[in-house]
């Protein structure tokens, strides 16, 4: 292998799982992209890092010189763990639109990066629902059955020749951001230490309650987040939950650093008596639903995303 040399790296990064976690992402060259690989005796390696090719040197000093002009990749990439769909930003404009990225798009960060977006994080332009021309092969689904991939990479020899013009290796990438949910905690009787929830509790979002009496509230220990109570709900089994809901709309995180607390508020300057819970359960992406934005028309509003925490 000693006439071998490393070509360029591909790869990703999600915010969901956080700048440096690796393996989330597996890549392959599309069947027209792979017969042109194997005509030019270049070699994909598949790693946690995402996809590096090799080639012989004298391949890699063409490609560095342009001599191969004609020479463009196309690479399949799809999501493992949670659902890509849900979890990225910005959510896709049609049930069939496609995240594709050009490496005429490609931005210089450094050493050695090249991000295949104008942003800092992949945008709505990244979406596209008509089919790039010659390309149809490369972003076939590849069957009913088969995993619809979750984005696709093109580069073109020029970029190639301009990224291998520091020598080094260049990596291609692309960085995703996460979705955003607003928090909604659903507390029942047991949890606000009293026992299920009595009819002549004290209702937090309710102006006619004592002005001085105990009310239940949440509290971000990192002062960042603030949560508006949202009356009592009717839930099934004839259980009534007091809800809360948070105010600022907050980014989807696989492992989320919200440290938050269940306390109890008492006296006109509401300071806090009591911890009820020392540490409330964070979201997590196994319970998120919509629901139109307050203030907007139900029909033609703007939803938003809410996950759902029940505390019992």
């Amino acid at each position: 292998m000693d006439a071998y040399a490393t070509l360029l790296h591909i790869g990703a990064r999600h915010a969901f799982f956080g700048e440096h976690a690796v393996g989330r992402f597996r890549f392959a060259p599309s069947a027209a992209t792979a017969a042109l690989l194997a005509r030019h005796d270049i070699l994909a390696r598949t790693g946690a890092e995402g996809l590096t090719l090799v080639c012989p040197r004298a391949t890699r000093t063409a490609l560095q010189a342009g001599a191969l002009p004609a020479l463009e990749l196309e690479f399949d990439a799809w999501s493992i763990g949670a659902s890509f769909s849900l979890v990225t930003a910005p959510a896709p404009p049609a049930a069939d639109a496609r995240l594709v990225f050009h490496s005429a798009g490609a931005v210089h960060e450094q050493q050695g990066i090249w991000r295949l977006h104008a942003q800092p994080q992949a945008g709505a332009s990244a979406w596209s629902r008509a089919v790039i021309p010659n390309r149809a092969a490369g972003l076939d689904d590849g069957g009913p059955r088969a995993p619809r991939p979750a984005f696709h990479l093109l580069l073109s020899a020029a970029a190639i020749a301009a990224a291998l013009a520091g020598h080094a290796a260049p990596r291609f990438l692309v960085r995703f951001g996460a979705r955003q949910t607003r928090w909604r905690y659903y507390l029942l009787g047991d949890a606000l230490g009293g026992g299920p929830a009595r009819a002549d509790a004290i209702d937090p979002a309710d102006t006619r309650d004592q002005a001085d009496g105990p009310q239940p509230a949440i509290i971000d220990l990192d002062g960042v987040l603030s949560f508006t109570p949202g009356g009592y709900t009717e839930l099934a089994g004839q259980h009534r939950a007091l809800t809360f809901i948070s105010e600022q709309a907050i980014d989807m995180r696989q492992h989320p650093p919200q440290r938050l607390q269940l306390c109890e508020r008492r006296g006109p300057d509401r300071q806090v008596n009591r911890i009820l819970i020392k540490r409330l359960p964070n979201a997590s992406v196994a319970a998120v639903g919509r629901e139109v934005a307050p203030g907007s028309n139900e029909t033609g509003g703007q939803a938003v995303l809410v996950s759902e925490i029940y505390i019992r």
